[in-house]
């Protein structure tokens, strides 16, 4: 029961610690071109880059605009003197200038995030992503000299912003969730928060981990009355929860959340209009966090959200509601589209309603830095890899299929999917001993197994093993529940991340690949075209079987090169390099006599210089059947970290391999 009675605690720190889109074809052809932007500093003034600056591949992207909307093609907002008293150059509390901000803006909008040299690559992921989209009105603020001079050398508008409170040295690390540095890192950020509504543009706030796929500005300006726009933590989609009132307000089934307090709203992705409201409530923000140092910044919103009966519904139909006692109006945006990371990565919402997502932003997850890196690489929307060498192994890469043991009923899981299941339907799991549970285990166990395995593989013939999709029985959560996150919409088992069963925190994300890793934006097509099947004697006769047929293993929408709708098959990873008729397969076998450690490289001789090698199973080489003979010795070299499943009220249950 201490378990329940620590809940929203556990959930308040699980969230922070964390039209169709181009195929991948034509993603790659945009990461191939160069750039060299102008470099835009805090001092009002361009300056060519030179050629002292490296060149980065992913960040120096021709800015080629998006086709030009209805009202004319976007502009830069022109440098304006801001009033008496405050002028253009007014330096604000965070060291910009308004100027600063007002030359960077398009159409009067600015995206502005701040990150510290700790966060480096996903300041270059945050950028290759927008600019993919063709936005260049964004900017960094840096916490530290070292990401400063980063920022500049690629040509991005950035400034020394620095922290009011964190010390030199400390402003440089990791921050860790709950911390004092954390805490005033969110002051910092609240500030910044503040100095924008100020500089007279409107702002898109965003955090560092958030993957931007479509371009949200046109999804904003639908809502001209808006003083603020706000993501959630919800677990479900309730844009149709009214939809006679919501429904004409709505383009191509794209709309706002009601009950925009039924749950927290989660600063990470925030727009604002330059309005009075929004100002008077950034200010109030402010001082608010600044008298106490306990409040949690994101608290603190909510709190002022609701202020003096707030959350009250517009009668237009809009889906905006006033806060802060009437001051401002507000609007939750789409859990499917502006997505949290239960809804993106476990339940993928986006596809169940047939909607290409705008964002996504890493919550919701385990592992810290490296799960939320690894989500995104799984989720084929990360950018970066090619500047730190990833495609570059000299054996080549491994893969594998996964299976799962046939004598577990799977019929258990699905019983406790939604829809034919609430949250009330069953109770909390109370131990680990549920058959439920056990039955989780068993097959996560066997597929660890399987991995631990195809380690060991990949080590004796020189390759990087990419990791296989993981199938899970049940969600796992921070508190106890019944199978399913409480209030999550979804079906039961489901291909869930890596990070659900892997200690991310203590794995080398170097040792491997994700399982999406063969149709990664990135991957040169010399590794893709380069195949060879693997067939191992005595697959499918161990009690085995395949993944079951209906159960999604891809992310579909922007980044993908799959259709948010699905309907097509599925492309990711394997899955669409298998069915590629483009490409072809060598082949090779394995007989029960080839399958130990010195003999299995002289068996694949004859594919040995194809980039990529799929086995159909490890199954054959597990422990008790026959292939596994000299595998034993090596596995103490295989750093394969089990995590735990989470959870029942007596606690955490063990994966075993």
């Amino acid at each position: 029961m201490k378990l329940c009675a620590v809940a929203s605690v556990l959930l308040a720190a699980a969230v922070v610690s964390g039209a169709s889109s181009p195929g991948l074809s034509t993603s790659r052809r945009a990461l191939q071109e160069l750039h060299l932007p102008a470099l835009v500093s805090n001092t009002g003034r361009s300056e060519v880059v030179g050629q002292g600056v490296p060149k980065h591949p992913l960040l120096h992207q021709p800015r080629t605009r998006n086709p030009p909307s209805a009202e004319g093609k976007r502009k830069r907002t022109p440098v304006v003197d801001a009033g008496a008293g405050a002028g253009a150059d007014e330096t604000l509390s965070t060291g910009i200038t308004r100027s600063f901000i007002q030359q960077t803006a398009v159409d009067n909008v600015v995206i502005v995030t701040w990150a510290n040299n700790h966060y480096r690559d996903f300041a270059r992921f945050w950028i290759s992503r927008l600019r993919l989209l063709g936005l260049e009105n964004f900017m960094v603020g840096a916490m530290d000299k070292e990401l400063h001079t980063y920022m500049g050398d690629l040509g991005v508008p950035t400034w020394h912003m620095g922290s009011q409170d964190i010390d030199k040295a400390a402003v440089k690390n990791d921050f860790g969730w709950g911390s004092s540095n954390f805490h005033k890192m969110g002051r910092d950020k609240i500030r910044l928060i503040r100095d924008f509504t100020k500089s007279g543009v409107d702002v898109l706030i965003s955090d560092i981990d958030v993957a931007w796929l479509r371009d949200p500005i046109p999804f904003f300006l639908r809502y001209p009355k808006a003083d603020i726009l706000v993501s959630t933590d919800m677990l479900r989609s309730e844009t149709n929860i009214n939809p006679d009132a919501q429904g004409p307000n709505m383009v191509d089934g794209e709309g706002l959340e009601f009950h925009m307090c039924h749950a927290p709203s989660n600063i990470g992705i925030m727009w604002f209009r330059s309005t009075a409201g929004s100002q008077q409530l950034t200010e109030e923000w402010v001082t608010r966090i600044e008298k106490d140092d306990k409040i949690w910044d994101q608290n603190a919103f909510n709190d002022l959200k609701g202020l003096d009966g707030g959350c009250q519904y517009q009668p237009d139909g809009s889906g905006l509601g006033s806060g802060y006692g009437g001051k401002v109006l507000i609007g939750v945006l789409p859990v499917s589209q502006f997505s949290n990371g239960h809804t993106f990565y476990v339940q993928r919402t986006h596809t169940q309603h047939a909607l290409a997502p705008y964002a996504v932003h890493n919550t919701f997850q385990y592992g810290g830095t490296g799960g939320k890196r690894h989500r995104m690489r799984e989720a084929n929307a990360w950018l970066g890899d090619e500047e730190i060498g990833y495609f570059d192994h000299p054996g080549g890469f491994m893969s594998y299929t996964p299976h799962i043991p046939a004598n577990v009923p799977l019929a258990q899981f699905v019983e406790r999917s939604h829809p034919a299941a609430r949250d009330d339907t069953f109770p909390p799991i109370q131990t680990t001993s549920e058959a439920i549970v056990v039955a989780h285990n068993s097959i996560v166990s066997y597929q660890l197994r399987q991995m631990k395995q195809a380690l060991a593989v990949a080590a004796s013939l020189g390759r990087m093993l990419i990791m296989p999709p993981v199938l899970c029985g049940l969600d796992r959560v921070w508190f106890p529940h019944f199978g399913r996150f409480p209030g999550s919409h979804f079906a039961l088992p489901f291909v869930c991340p890596l990070d659900h069963v892997v200690n991310m925190d203590r794995m080398d994300a170097s040792k491997f690949r994700e399982y999406t890793f063969l149709t990664h934006p990135e991957l040169p097509e010399e590794i893709r075209s380069s195949v060879a099947v693997v067939q191992v004697e005595g697959a499918g006769t161990f009690g085995e079987v395949p993944f079951p047929a209906d159960v999604r293993q891809c992310y579909l929408g922007p980044g993908t090169g799959v259709h948010s709708s699905g309907g097509e098959a599925e492309g990711c990873g394997w899955l669409g390099l298998s069915e590629d008729p483009s490409v072809v397969k060598r082949r090779a076998r394995v007989s029960k006599d080839q399958m130990a450690p010195g003999d299995l490289s002289a068996a694949l001789a004859g594919v040995r210089s194809s980039k990529v090698l799929h086995f159909d199973s490890m199954v054959p080489l597990l422990v008790h059947n026959p292939g596994h003979k000299g595998w034993e010795r090596t596995y103490p070299l295989q750093q394969l970290v089990p995590d735990v499943w989470c959870c029942a009220e007596q606690g955490p249950s063990h994966y075993t391999i």
